[in-house]
């Protein structure tokens, strides 16, 4: 146990060191994949591959979806970036002896974009739509009363108009719980699968294969190739513990390193402070060690409200995001 925490503190150390080459920014498709899910964790900063208690855990680290607490919904909403919407669901259902299983379903939805042309700059009155979705399958077992792993299985669809690029990937987390303040150590891979590549109607279009030839077909139809561009694979690694614990409160922090391949390495870290188990106040700050980035100060609240057979969450977070403005994320879970 202590060789593997001492990997850990190390990679969280010396990931915001490695390398500066090349950041890399905007050479992936799909980047929804890499939006964060949940109140609590946006609150906290976005450290939570070793906190995720809740359904969050199919999208920052499959390896916890043991941790949640009886069978799960989640439903999450965020007014993201530029007018776009974001939705978020996911199910946890614990299987017994076979282990955990859990659904989810990601969408960004573009709205109505206006279409415009050379000769119609200010629009042709037509508009059409844009809209990222990726549904997956998660499979968790505990293999001992510390250790967890997990794994999720997503096919991904990206679509603008009339063209369409789809793949298929992967992603694999762990989770190790030590008897120290809580001490609990995650690591997930995000993403890891095919790459994409748009095709669709609009890249038909008609070709004249030698137009210095008199009364030679003129019309030849061909299609435009695209490029292919690889996922947003990211690589999590974290740790969450206990400052403070009583009977009626606790204060805990959470940090992740992360080492994307479509920017620098860097880290977020975030506080969580508990109230009778029902009232929750959340910090964190993003990005620390990135250049150059619009993301900083998250802020949180919770509410959990027990109910006759259930109990009701509810999380809000907030993340600072420069000239861009801000983003708030809503979450509403059931347990049951």
């Amino acid at each position: 146990m202590r060789h593997l925490l001492n990997i850990l503190l190390t990679t969280l150390i010396i990931l915001p060191g490695i390398s500066k080459a090349q950041s890399m920014v905007g050479t992936t498709a799909a980047y929804f994949l890499s939006i964060e899910v949940g109140g609590r964790s946006v609150g906290m900063g976005g450290a939570h591959v070793a906190t995720a208690n809740d359904a969050t855990a199919l999208f920052w680290n499959p390896g916890a979806a043991t941790q949640v607490r009886g069978n799960e919904v989640l439903f999450v909403h965020s007014k993201w970036l530029a007018g776009t919407s974001f939705e978020y669901a996911a199910a946890v259902f614990h299987m017994g002896g076979a282990g955990t299983i859990g659904l989810s379903a990601t969408v960004l939805d573009y709205g109505d974009l206006i279409h415009t042309t050379i000769q119609d700059p200010d629009g042709t009155g037509l508009t059409f739509g844009a809209i990222d979705m990726a549904i997956g399958i998660t499979l968790a077992k505990s293999m001992t009363d510390r250790f967890s792993i997990g794994g999720t299985a997503k096919f991904i669809s990206q679509q603008i108009w009339h063209e369409q690029a789809l793949s298929l990937a992967l992603d694999v987390g762990t989770l190790y719980k030590t008897d120290f303040r809580g001490l609990t150590l995650g690591m997930s891979i995000s993403n890891f699968g095919l790459p994409m590549r748009m095709s669709g109607s609009d890249l038909d279009h008609y070709y004249d294969i030698a137009p210095e030839l008199y009364g030679n077909n003129g019309k030849i139809v061909s299609t435009l190739e695209t490029e292919y561009y690889n996922l947003p694979l990211l690589f999590r690694a974290g740790i969450n513990m206990d400052v403070m614990r009583t009977e009626i409160m606790s204060l805990i922090f959470a940090a992740d390193a992360l080492h994307p391949n479509n920017n620098y390495e860097s880290v977020n870290v975030g506080l969580e402070y508990e109230l009778m188990q029902k009232f929750y106040v959340r910090a964190g700050q993003k990005a620390l060690f990135l250049e150059d980035t619009e993301e900083g100060l998250t802020l949180g609240l919770g509410l959990h409200i027990p109910m006759r057979g259930m109990k009701v969450r509810f999380d809000w977070g907030f993340e600072y995001f420069g000239r861009l403005k801000d983003i708030q994320n809503f979450s509403l879970a059931l347990d049951f």
